[in-house]
């Protein structure tokens, strides 16, 4: 089984291409979850809130479904994701293999 859920923000504004029918939206979801140590959520000393760290998420989404996110959704806009990971590998021009991973995104929603 391969499922992701994700919540987070947009850290940038959609990135659109569209390649000979494809159309392809792209962009960087942001989600954030608390700092575990020893076992504890970890607190800021001075406010005494959970300190939490971010995750930054790579998702595609293809064809009509990224329609509404090029053309509605803007950095700093909240978003939910349901989809799967997906790993690729290339060769770059140096001819170093690469490595990658990205969400495609199945099912997008407005938050």
């Amino acid at each position: 089984m391969n499922n992701v859920n994700l919540v987070g923000r947009l850290a940038k504004d959609p990135i659109a291409r569209d390649f000979r029918d494809t159309r392809i939206t792209e962009c960087i979801l942001v989600t954030e979850r608390p700092r575990i140590r020893d076992g504890k959520v970890e607190k800021d000393p001075e406010t005494g809130y959970p300190v939490k760290d971010a995750e930054f998420h790579k998702v595609t989404i293809f064809n009509g479904m990224g329609m509404g996110v090029r053309n509605h959704k803007k950095k700093g806009d909240l978003l939910a994701v349901q989809g799967r990971i997906h790993y690729s590998r290339w060769t770059d021009n140096e001819g170093q293999t690469r490595y990658g991973c990205e969400i495609i995104a199945e099912e997008v929603e407005f938050l």
